[in-house]
């Protein structure tokens, strides 16, 4: 019993030790460590912003944790579906499935606030939901920058767009002002 103890052990110490790291292609390369528009242009335009790698995850996966808007603005410009399913393989989230919308990764690996309220203006859908039922809000749980902020503390409202809360924002000024209304 002893042996096959130690033969189970040292099998899954060799298999952990001589694992090959993950091997990124050269358009990840570029989104990994881009850090202004001249090195993101490297990507050139015939790239696929939507290609699937064996591993590092998706070119938008990559830049959201790199934290670089740059990248993402461009990502998007090239037709980058932000509002598609993710592999969370490397990136396992206790709970979730192995795959899930993009928005949800957003909301557990955005590095600040910022990124998300980008993301928002580039109309993700963040109401979706994992195949498990898990929304938004229980990722942007496991997000230790993200939880309990403000994203979180007025629901789904908190989560539109500047032009959507622009227009909310006129919208209540005009009905506590009409007396403004009436002299145009």
């Amino acid at each position: 019993m002893k042996k096959i103890l130690f033969a189970t052990v040292g099998c899954l110490l060799a298999t952990n030790v001589w694992a090959l790291e993950c091997e990124y292609a050269p358009e990840q390369e570029i989104v990994r460590s881009a850090e202004n528009y001249l090195e993101i242009k490297e990507l050139g335009e015939d790239f696929d912003p939507n290609k699937k790698y064996p591993c590092g995850g998706t070119l938008a996966q990559l830049a959201l944790l790199r934290g670089n808007v740059v990248t993402l603005n461009y990502l998007s410009r090239h037709g980058a579906d932000f509002n598609g399913k993710v592999s969370l393989k490397g990136y396992e989230i206790p709970g979730a499935p192995d795959e899930i919308p993009f928005p949800l990764f957003v909301a557990r690996y955005a590095p600040n606030s910022y990124i998300v309220d980008v993301m928002i203006n580039s109309e993700i859908d963040f109401k979706q939901k994992d195949s498990k039922g898990h929304d938004v809000f229980w990722y942007f749980e496991q997000n230790p920058v993200l939880r309990r902020s403000y994203l979180t503390k007025k629901g789904l409202d908190s989560l539109v767009s500047a032009k959507e809360r622009r227009e909310r924002y006129a919208d209540a000024y005009a009905a506590a002002n009409p007396k403004e209304q009436d002299e145009e």
